[in-house]
């Protein structure tokens, strides 16, 4: 469905996700242009048709955000993989501002929602962001009501929502909240010469006490790579499953952490490689695979000019250098003298590898799958990797990782979501189809949490054995 030409027809659960778009399209391009600006006219009338297409015959159309999740109309917006980012973005704009919800009456015109958006975008100062509802009114804008995030009843909101569920919605929220910070840590290290430490040990701090916690959704979401922000999310994915692995081989706390962000950061050395490389679709040349090979030599010179010597600036300087050098002294950079990698570095090197080969590669017919990918660094490249970070890795991942497609003894089809740190064999699942090949309706139970002691797992599913949207299933 395109804003600019709304259907009369479109379900409710079809628009919400174009109004998150439309709305978040807006707020970017307010960033950099005036609201005289074209750029900014275009986005805001195609937000203003979409928001016509919801009123239809209502008074109003209400979007809140709660508990992590966006609800339209009392509805929630369920989030497929490519909208992720936008989602987890926009919740970071009505956090930042207090914001719980915005009323959208019937009546709304172009000039009161540019308006509108002027308020709301100087309200990210937090000083302005509370007299937010008290400026709009004063402004006489009638048609958008603010609802401060304090007015709002969570309970009616997350009462359907499981255990299981509100751990997922904490995981999702860590998570996106690293994707978006790293996003911002790379792009100003471009522009600086340097990583932010400071920034990256906030990032990963949440990450650390998930995992302390056997909190392990966190981990499934790295198996979702079906969205924009891949880039930067797998940095974010090297460092959770590194400090899934730290936990598993009994590192303390502190060192869990300094391991999650020299994980973070282990990539950085990639902004000194031309972007024209990093992106190309096909095969690289020998000079381009010569420039991508520089990259750890790039990561520790960025790192060096971090201020300050620490301990965690030495590990993160050798986890840059040591990440594509191998167990068995193959691999780059190379090194002269006897040289072996140190522990931090081999964990972010499977962490590295297993996340890599899971993502979509246009000279392939298709990524490997998070199970593949498993099974290929159990094989034959097994002797690249340290034993025991391998072991960790099964501990961290499962036997059968986030988005495997399981056919189990008991005839059921499910999809694995997330490991179980207290059974590798036994996932949390999201149940597929009965024994009598019936798809799970929505409205039955329909979760493993997780898979029963008495069901065992007898065949993983390659993707041409399926018609089944895993990774919007994830992302759910």
């Amino acid at each position: 469905m395109s804003a600019a030409d709304p259907r009369p027809d479109a379900p409710l659960d079809a628009v919400g996700p174009q109004l998150l778009l439309r709305l978040s399209a807006v707020i970017r391009t307010a960033r950099t242009h005036d609201v005289s600006n074209q750029a900014f006219q275009r986005q805001l009338h195609d937000l203003l048709a979409v928001i016509a297409l919801l009123h239809g015959d209502e008074d109003e159309c209400v979007l809140g955000a709660i508990a992590d999740y966006f609800y339209l109309d009392g509805r929630r917006i369920k989030a497929s993989a490519t909208l992720l980012p936008v989602y987890h973005g926009l919740l970071g704009e009505f956090e930042r501002r207090a914001v719980g919800g915005i009323r959208f009456l019937q009546g709304l015109h172009a000039a009161e929602l540019e308006r509108f958006f002027q308020l709301f975008m100087a309200a990210e100062d937090p000083a302005i962001a509370e007299l937010l509802p008290q400026t709009i009114e004063e402004a006489r804008i009638e048609h958008v009501v603010v609802m401060p995030a304090a007015d709002l009843d969570v309970d009616d909101l997350t009462r359907e929502m499981t255990e299981q569920r509100t751990e997922r919605g904490r995981a999702k929220r860590v998570f996106w909240r690293a994707v978006l910070g790293t996003k911002k840590i790379l792009l100003r290290a471009r522009q600086s010469g340097r990583p932010d430490l400071r920034q990256a040990k906030r990032l990963v701090q949440p990450v650390v006490d998930s995992v302390m916690r056997h909190e392990y959704s966190i981990v499934g979401l790295t198996a979702v790579k079906d969205h924009d922000e891949y880039t930067y999310a797998h940095c974010v994915n090297v460092s959770i499953l590194s400090v899934g692995m730290g936990q598993a081989l009994g590192l303390p706390r502190q060192v869990l952490a300094d391991l999650g962000v020299a994980a973070l950061l282990h990539d950085i050395g990639k902004l000194a490689v031309p972007g024209e490389v990093l992106r190309k679709p096909a095969r690289l040349t020998p000079e381009e695979w010569h420039l991508m090979q520089r990259h750890p030599l790039e990561g520790v010179k960025m790192t060096m000019r971090m201020p300050g010597l620490s301990m965690l600036t030495l590990d993160s300087m050798r986890v840059c250098l040591e990440h594509h050098m191998n167990f068995d002294r193959t691999g780059y950079p190379e090194i002269a003298h006897d040289w072996g990698q140190a522990t931090l570095s081999r964990i972010v090197a499977a962490g590295d590898c297993f996340d890599a080969i899971t993502a979509h590669r246009t000279y392939h017919r298709r990524p490997r799958t998070a199970f593949e990918a498993l099974q290929y660094l159990l094989g034959p490249t097994r002797v690249s990797f340290d034993p025991a970070v391998l072991w960790a890795m099964v501990r961290t991942v499962g036997l059968y990782p986030a988005g495997s497609v399981l056919v189990t003894d008991t005839g059921h089809v499910a999809l694995a979501l997330s490991p179980n740190p207290e059974d590798p064999r036994r996932p949390f699942c999201r149940l597929l189809t009965w024994p009598d090949g019936r798809a799970v309706d929505a409205a039955e139970a329909d979760a493993w949490s997780p898979m029963p002691k008495d069901v065992r797992v007898v065949r993983v599913l390659r993707p041409e054995e399926h018609e089944l949207a895993t990774q919007d299933a994830l992302a759910a």
